[in-house]
């Protein structure tokens, strides 16, 4: 059983203790349902329609007990938050390997999310009441802003206020090296052994301060092993990201995009494979190729009650953006992008390079739409990959 992509259920659903030993490798464990961080598999209909878009992150698989990612981030908000976690440094770049501790509890949220100005408020209960009863050290906290500027964070946490350690992860790489679980709030427990984290347990949506310090007392007070799966509690479950339109009407919306980028009706597009199987549509012109291309992709949501990003952009063989279609963008209470949200959100990147495509959103958001904004410039940066697979290249 996976945690990414879409889901049916949007309640906190917790994910039970699994045993481990003393010295980190797994117990026997009871027989259940697999649970990790990793893509869901497609229908037939949705594997042909996800390969317009190619994939977009590797495969990552990570049970309880496993071995976490060595996270690495820019640095902390504030020099102040350096000392809080241990790090002896004021400054610069660190990873979760240098937190001493023995429990580590990792905040994964954004600050456009809805649920996440509630979740930050139990987040801050939960950091105040470690700090009261003496457990900062043996447990310690570190909260993530997928998606965020750090630029930008400064005010939020002020107006928050906000004391607890705080990260960015502005271009979701570290997001997606555990596997772009698909929303926030997302909560990840850790425990320490033989020098290195494992995954203990994780939650989605918000949880209340009660729950965040039973669960790492819980963690931090067993003696060998970790508690026993917990009974009654139901497991996350997956639905996939499908693009809600059929092939054809994709074909259409290409053709359309890729007339107005090129300035010229009489443009026909094809669909072609690429060398890394990548399916995108090229441009040609009394059937002579151009240097026109077309790709659909698709993003999953980061917070808990936004929905997944599917559109398609335009590009040449140099890499500008030469133009941008929604098939299904929804902004706040999950409304469809209206034509003049389209439109002004296509003047942002028009003309504009794929391999320097920061994101500011201040200038670049469609209003109210600020997540699903930034997951569409990060996705067309990442496919500047492509660029070396096109065909003459």
């Amino acid at each position: 059983m996976s945690i990414s992509g879409e889901r049916a259920q949007r309640s906190s659903t917790p994910c039970a203790f699994v045993p481990l030993t003393a010295s980190g490798t797994r117990a026997s464990r009871p027989s259940r349902p697999r649970v990790g961080l990793r893509l869901a598999a497609w229908t037939v209909v949705v594997a042909i329609l996800w390969a317009w878009a190619g994939t977009s992150s590797a495969q990552v698989d990570l049970r309880p007990g496993d071995p976490f990612p060595d996270l690495e981030f820019y640095g902390l908000l504030d020099p102040g938050d350096y000392a809080l976690l241990g790090l002896g440094k004021s400054e610069g770049p660190f990873r979760l390997s240098e937190i001493p501790a023995e429990v580590l509890v990792l905040e994964f949220f954004n600050k456009s999310c809805v649920p996440c100005q509630q979740q930050v408020r139990q987040v801050q209960a939960f950091f105040e009441e470690i700090l009261e009863k003496g457990l900062w050290g043996r447990i310690r906290l570190v909260a993530i802003a997928a998606g965020n500027q750090p630029r930008y964070l400064g005010r939020y946490r002020k107006r928050r206020k906000l004391t607890y350690p705080i990260t960015a992860d502005p271009r979701f790489d570290q997001w997606r090296r555990i596997g772009d679980p698909g929303r926030t709030p997302f909560t990840v427990f850790l425990v320490q052994r033989g020098g290195r984290w494992l995954l203990a347990r994780y939650s989605f949506g918000i949880q209340w301060k009660s729950e965040l310090l039973r669960h790492s007392l819980a963690l931090l007070d067993f003696s060998g092993s970790l508690a026993s799966p917990n009974s009654g509690v139901p497991a996350p479950m997956d639905s996939p990201l499908a693009l809600p339109l059929e092939t054809r009407a994709v074909r259409e919306k290409a053709a359309r995009l890729l007339r107005r980028a090129g300035n010229d009706e009489n443009i026909q597009i094809r669909a072609i494979t690429l060398r890394d199987g990548t399916r995108v549509f090229q441009g040609y012109r009394d059937g002579v190729p151009l240097p026109l291309f077309a790709r659909v992709a698709s993003r999953r949501p980061v917070c808990e009650v936004c929905e997944a990003v599917h559109f398609l952009f335009a590009f040449d063989d140099r890499g500008r953006v030469l133009g941008f279609e929604p098939i299904h963008v929804t902004k706040f209470g999950n409304e469809e992008w209206t034509e003049a949200d389209a439109r002004f959100f296509e003047s942002r990147l028009k003309g504009r390079k794929m391999n320097h495509l920061p994101f500011d959103p201040e200038v670049d958001a469609v209003s109210k739409a600020t997540m699903s904004s930034a997951l569409i410039f990060d996705e067309i940066r990442r496919t500047v990959e492509l660029l070396k697979l096109l065909p003459g290249s």
